[in-house]
């Protein structure tokens, strides 16, 4: 215990004042002592007991104080006459003794004192704070579990204490003033920054709730009691801790030091600390007062900082613009590598120069200078261009942005230049510029009909072709009344079709369809057109021609009725005869069906033109035709396969004696008599007949049986009939025989080259010579090539002897050259078989020319509309390679063939061949003629040159002249001769036009 003169006066006056005494010292004391201060530790606030002591009754009073982390126990015995001893217990503050009701008993100076600075009425007063509840009411104190409660009175604070006095049943309310300690509370308690307060030992006297937030503890006293456990968790490390508290003890404090601490969860918070020393009056160190402030959002915003800089300046570095910052004297501060790259100096090179004597050129530097006095009056440079010299002297073009840089004072402190080196820009924009201006005038001169519209839509733009193409007067009358994409097309299915194709490929070509014309006439027109995309693939334009074909379709409608018909008697021609004959094949294959074919040949026919003239002959076969398609049923069909041959083909034909039936019925009507112009004629036939399917599982093989039935009629004795038999295969054996021995015609030197002339009609000169094989077999003499080239083909060896033909004839034609001769056109005929395996003829001509010697230019291939047509991309690719060698290519026996007209255009041609069929009766056929006509007029239109072959007569020749073709041959010029022969023409070409007929010398 430590006691003060007034407890030693009263109760010991051994006991020595301001020393420690142990609290049993007093016997008579020392239990209550005991008793009240665990009361006053254990629950707290005020307590009391009554206790004599040396005859005397008091009251001895107890409290729990707290210094640093101490406890002490303040006693204080007050005479049991309390109204008596009140103001001598605590006079410096204010005492108040009031009933259990709140009435006023007595009031110390204090309390009189504090009720008159607070303009109170009375003392009692102080236990009813205005807008407060007062502290005793008629249901006793109104205090809180500890006894306590702190009211104010204006802006001072006053902290109530009481206790109980049941011996008069009074409360005693022990004032005490905290305005200067409620005001510093507060101020700690929200505070934003944590704060701390130490004693002079440095162990913690205070902390706010920031701190307690601040390292994520829930009050306090828990963060209070985790640092006096174990400080070094809250430091990340331990030097710090150790470095604080020397700061501290030397007096020097501690000013804005960061720190890394650690919360609760252990996870990492910066902190900065400030730490100072708190002095007594006298000087004397109190404790320190030290307030910490969460940085870690500092840190990371200055660590974001950084890292924006190093991206920003790496940004810069790395962009694909020139980026320089100037000066306000123009000087480079900051130049990044696409300045390095675009103007050859490195930047320890540029850093300083003057930008504009350093890198403008001379012409452009007052201009720049113009710009940057712009500059630094506030306006932006937007897109200027100005010439600069590269460090190798080139001098290239930079387009650049610029605007003024502000410092903090508001006053320009620089420029900020960003641009791009747009030299090959410019020049490729003068480039499109011109190209469009160019592309302009061929869109507006343009022969075809050039457009631009929307897909399904209306049309967005025209040329003036398109323009007149479709009949309006202007573009803009086409404009205003195409409001739909298929306005203009006579079948809007054609419109559909057109697009889905242009959809599904991007691009159509050769699209050939009907148009309306404003007039409302129709139309051919060929489209081609292109699907425009945007970045998204969807179609948003279609960019397209036309061209008004109209005059070549009626052309080419007229020119495939002739290719299919026969000119003479309208009726079909071998070629359609031959694709209906293929169509029955296949539906009676399919469909389990027979039908009969028949081959007729007029009995005596050439006597006929011979005694009556081919006029009489001619309309003999048009009667013959016409009877014989009266005869039969509408879907069986009727041809005529050349001169006198005639074919039918009759479907579902029922028995054999119904076949007969039919076949006597055609032969009993053709056989009836004719008047013809006034002569009466009487015919006959012979017909061979096939069925299907017994005598023939295709078309091939039922045509040659029908053709042996019917040499079979002919040999029996004419105007009969004769049915396929299989002992009519005996003509198999005789080819195979052939097939043997034309095996070893080339071994054996068989082979021998004629040649027949082909003239120039203009010039009536030798210009050039078809080179025909012929074979001469020791036993069966000379053989036809009509026997023996089929045979070839189906062997497999005719493109062996196409190498020999090919290399005898180059070498003939080189010798005749060098002799002198002139260049002459040699001709080669190509089988379709040789075109087919086009790799090996592209390398067989080539190697033979390359030995030969001889230029490509003297060489022409002949090829038949059916070899060109049976694989016609194939074909043109072939034909066209061989084109570009310089070898001419034509089409022989034109008009006999199926060729397609829109295929022959695209075929690299430059001859075409009529066939001698068209040539033979032309003088007496109007139908012959028209096609010869209109063949030189197709040819024309596509640059080909025409040659006629099968001339024989005078009057032949000068029906073909006057159609305007450019060469001709046949027998009435030279039959086909041999080398020898060929070279005595040759020699009397050199000196005079030839002389019709051609005479061998």
């Amino acid at each position: 215990m430590l006691i003060n003169a007034a407890w030693r006066d009263a109760f010991d006056d051994s006991a020595q004042i301001g020393g420690w005494m142990p609290a049993d010292a007093i016997d008579h004391l020392s239990d209550a002592l005991a008793g009240l201060a665990a009361k006053a530790t254990e629950i707290g606030s005020y307590h009391h007991i009554d206790c004599g002591l040396q005859n005397s009754r008091y009251v001895l009073f107890g409290w729990a104080l707290s210094v640093g982390r101490r406890r002490y126990v303040r006693f204080t015995a007050i005479d049991d006459n309390v109204l008596s001893g009140v103001g001598a217990l605590i006079s410096p503050q204010p005492v108040l003794l009031v009933d259990c009701k709140g009435k006023l008993r007595s009031a110390n100076c204090a309390a009189e004192q504090l009720a008159l600075e607070m303009g109170l009425a009375s003392p009692l007063d102080l236990t009813r704070p205005t807008d407060q509840r007062a502290l005793v009411s008629k249901d006793g104190p109104q205090f809180g579990a500890d006894n306590a409660r702190t009211v104010h009175y204006g802006q001072r604070f006053f902290l109530w204490q009481y206790i109980a006095l049941d011996v008069c049943n009074c409360l005693v309310l022990f004032g005490q003033e905290r305005t200067r300690e409620e005001s510093y509370r507060r101020a700690l308690e929200h505070a934003v920054h944590g704060i701390i307060e130490l004693n002079a030992q440095g162990t913690i006297s205070y902390v706010n709730e920031e701190t307690a937030a601040l390292f994520s503890y829930d009050s306090t006293s828990e963060l209070t009691e985790a640092y006096f456990r174990n400080p070094v968790n809250f430091y990340a490390k331990e030097a710090d801790l150790l470095e604080l508290r020397r700061a501290l003890k030397s007096g020097k404090g501690v000013h804005a030091r960061d720190v890394e601490m650690r919360r609760r969860d252990g996870s990492q918070i910066w902190v900065q600390i400030n730490a100072t020393e708190i002095r007594g009056e006298g000087g004397g160190l109190l404790g320190y007062s030290v307030t910490l402030t969460d940085t870690s959002k500092n840190r990371q915003a200055e660590y974001d900082l950084r890292r924006r800089q190093e991206r920003y300046r790496a940004l810069v570095q790395t962009a694909g613009s020139v980026i320089m910052f100037l000066d306000a004297e123009g000087r480079i501060l900051e130049y990044n590598r696409e300045c390095e790259w675009t103007f050859g100096y490195s930047w320890m090179e540029a850093a300083g120069q003057n930008f504009f004597d350093f890198l403008v050129v001379d012409e452009d530097r007052a201009r720049v200078h113009m710009a940057v006095r712009r500059l630094m009056s506030g306006e932006i440079i937007k897109d200027e261009v100005f010439s600069f010299k590269r460090r190798d002297g080139e001098t290239r073009l930079l387009q650049w942005n610029a605007r003024a840089h502000f410092g903090e004072d508001g006053d320009v402190s620089g420029v900020i230049c960003i641009g791009q080196d747009v030299t090959e820009k410019l020049s490729v924009e003068r480039a499109l510029r011109h190209a469009e201006e160019k592309f302009r005038g061929i869109f507006e001169n343009s022969a075809e009909g050039l457009y631009q519209c929307l897909p399904l839509g209306s049309v967005l733009s025209a040329n003036p072709a398109y323009v007149k193409i479709l009949g309006y007067e202007t573009v803009d009358d086409l404009l205003s009344n195409s409001t739909g994409g298929s306005l203009n097309y006579v079948n809007p299915v054609s419109r559909l079709r057109f697009t889905g194709r242009l959809l599904r490929d991007g691009e159509v070509h050769g699209f050939e369809t009907e148009m309306r014309r404003a007039d409302g006439k129709i139309i051919w027109v060929e489209e081609n057109a292109r699907l425009v995309r945007d970045d998204k693939g969807r179609p948003v334009l279609i960019d397209g021609s036309i061209t008004d074909i109209t005059d070549r379709k009626r052309s080419e409608a007229r020119i495939q009725f002739l290719a299919h018909h026969d000119g003479l008697t309208g009726l079909p021609n071998r070629t359609l005869f031959q694709e209906r004959l293929a169509a029955a094949v296949e539906r009676s294959k399919r469909e389990k069906r027979d039908f009969v074919l028949m081959m007729f040949d007029l009995d005596n026919f050439k006597d006929i033109n011979d005694t009556l003239g081919h006029p009489i002959g001619d309309l003999l076969l048009q009667g013959v035709g016409e009877r014989m398609r009266v005869c039969l049923r509408n879907e069986d069909v009727v041809a005529r396969l050349g001169g006198d041959e005639f074919a039918v083909l009759i479907h579902e034909p029922g028995t054999a004696e119904e076949v007969t039936f039919v076949a006597q019925r055609l032969i009993e009507r053709i056989s009836e008599r004719f008047m013809l112009d006034g002569n009466e004629v009487q015919a006959s036939t012979s017909v061979g007949i096939c069925m299907y399917p017994q005598d023939g599982r295709d078309e091939k093989d039922l045509l040659r049986n029908a053709d042996l039935a019917l040499y079979c009629s002919k040999a029996e004795g004419r105007n009969r009939y004769h049915f396929f038999e299989p002992r009519l295969q005996v003509e198999v054996q005789e080819r195979k025989a052939m097939e043997r021995d034309l095996s070893h015609a080339i071994e054996n030197d068989e082979l021998e080259l004629f040649y027949q002339p082909i003239i120039e009609v203009g010039g009536h000169r030798i210009i050039g010579m078809e080179a025909l094989v012929r074979w001469f077999n020791p036993s069966r003499g000379q053989v036809s090539p009509v026997e023996f080239i089929p045979v070839a083909e189906r062997m497999g060896i005719i493109a062996d002897i196409g190498k020999w033909v090919l290399k005898r004839a180059c070498e003939q034609t080189k010798a005749w050259r060098d002799a002198g001769y002139g260049e002459l056109t040699i001709s080669v005929n190509l089988s379709p078989l040789e075109l087919a395996r086009h790799e090996d003829l592209i390398e067989s001509v080539g190697d033979i020319l390359a030995r030969t010697k001889l230029d490509p230019h003297q060489l022409q291939f002949e090829v038949t509309e059916g070899a060109v047509m049976d694989n016609p991309r194939e074909a043109a690719i072939t034909l066209g390679i061989l084109r570009n060698q310089g070898i001419r290519i034509a089409i022989d026996d034109f008009g006999t063939g199926y060729s397609s007209l829109a295929y022959l255009k695209r075929f690299p041609v430059d001859k075409i061949k009529i066939d001698r069929s068209f040539i033979i009766d032309i003088e007496n056929s109007d139908g012959n003629a028209a096609i010869v006509r209109a063949v030189v007029f197709l040819a024309r239109s596509f640059g080909m040159a025409v040659n006629v072959e099968g001339i024989e007569t005078q009057t032949q020749l000068e029906h073909i002249a006057s159609e305007g073709v450019d060469e001709v041959q046949g027998f009435y010029f030279s039959q086909p001769i041999n080398a020898t022969d060929m070279e005595n023409l040759l020699k009397v070409n050199l000196t005079s036009p030839v002389r019709i007929p051609v005479s061998r010398a």
